[in-house]
C-alpha cells in the first residue's frame, strides 16, 4: 500500500493530514504513535478506505483503492477497530459476515477451520460458543468479547493487510497474549498496522511511524518513538 500525497479533514479548512507519503511493504509489521487526536486513527481509516481523500492517492496493489469493489477490497484488508460494529444474531453469524467462503460450513466444518487458524481459545471463552447470542446494543456480550468476535471475522478473511485500532484497549493481558499468538500464525506476507497506547505491543514493529501535526513520519527506533510520543512533536 502506497499514500501518494494524501490530504484529509472532516471539516473544510480543518485539514487532519496534509501532503502525506508514505509504503507499507507486504509482511511487515507497522506501528502508528501519537497523541490523542493527532491523525492515527484517520491514517488508519484511509488505509481501509473508511473515508477517501480530499487530495492525492491511496494506493492498494499499485491500484488506486477507489478502482476495487467493496467486496474485493474487504477480501483483501482486515480492519478491528477499538469498538467494532456487531449486529444482533449469533457469534457465527457476526465472524461469518460477508465471508462467503465459509458461509454454507456447518458448525463441525467451521470449527475445524477457526482450528486451522488458531482461534479456538478464543471461541471458546464464549459460553455457547458459535452459538452465543450477540445484541448490536452489546449488553449481552461485553466490549472485549465484541474485540474478540471481530479479531475472528478478520483473521478468518486471510487479509494481505490487516489494521488493528486500540483492538486490544478492552482485553486482559492474558487474553493479548493469546491475540499474540495468533498473529504470529499468520502467513508470512501478511501485512500488520498497529495503533497502540500500550508500547509493549509495539516493540516488534518493523517500523514506526509518528503521526501528528498532518505529518506521518518515520519515527526510527523504538525508543526514539517513545520519546517522540512523550513530547508529542518531533525532535529537532
Amino acid at each position: 500500500m502506497e499514500f501518494r500525497d494524501v490530504s484529509f479533514g472532516y471539516d473544510e479548512g480543518r485539514e487532519i493530514l496534509h501532503k502525506v507519503n508514505f509504503s507499507l511493504e507486504p509482511g511487515k509489521i507497522y506501528a502508528l504513535v501519537g497523541p490523542t487526536g493527532g491523525g492515527k486513527t484517520t491514517t488508519a481509516s484511509l488505509i481501509a478506505r473508511l473515508y477517501d481523500p480530499a487530495k492525492g492517492q491511496v494506493l492498494l496493489d499499485n491500484k488506486d483503492i477507489r478502482s476495487y469493489q467493496p467486496e474485493e477490497r474487504s477480501g483483501k484488508i482486515g480492519f478491528i477497530l477499538q469498538e467494532p460494529f456487531l449486529f444482533t444474531g449469533t457469534v457465527r453469524e457476526n465472524i461469518l459476515y460477508g465471508n462467503k467462503q465459509y458461509s454454507d460450513f456447518s458448525n463441525e466444518q467451521l470449527e475445524t477451520a477457526i482450528k486451522t487458524a488458531g482461534l479456538q481459545s478464543l471461541l471458546d471463552i464464549f459460553e455457547k460458543g458459535l452459538d452465543t447470542e450477540v445484541s448490536s446494543g452489546g449488553e449481552s456480550i461485553s466490549l472485549g468479547q465484541k474485540q474478540l468476535i471481530a479479531f475472528m471475522r478478520a483473521v478468518l478473511r486471510s487479509p494481505a493487510l490487516l489494521v488493528l485500532d486500540e483492538a486490544t484497549a478492552n482485553i486482559d493481558t492474558l487474553t493479548e497474549q493469546i491475540l499474540q499468538a495468533i498473529l504470529n500464525r499468520l502467513p508470512a506476507s501478511t501485512t500488520l498496522v498497529i495503533i497502540a497506547h500500550r508500547l509493549n505491543t509495539i516493540q516488534n514493529a518493523d517500523e514506526i511511524f509518528f503521526v501528528n501535526g498532518g505529518e506521518v513520519i518515520r519515527a526510527g527506533s523504538f525508543d526514539h518513538a517513545v520519546n517522540m510520543l512523550l513530547h508529542g512533536k518531533r525532535e529537532s
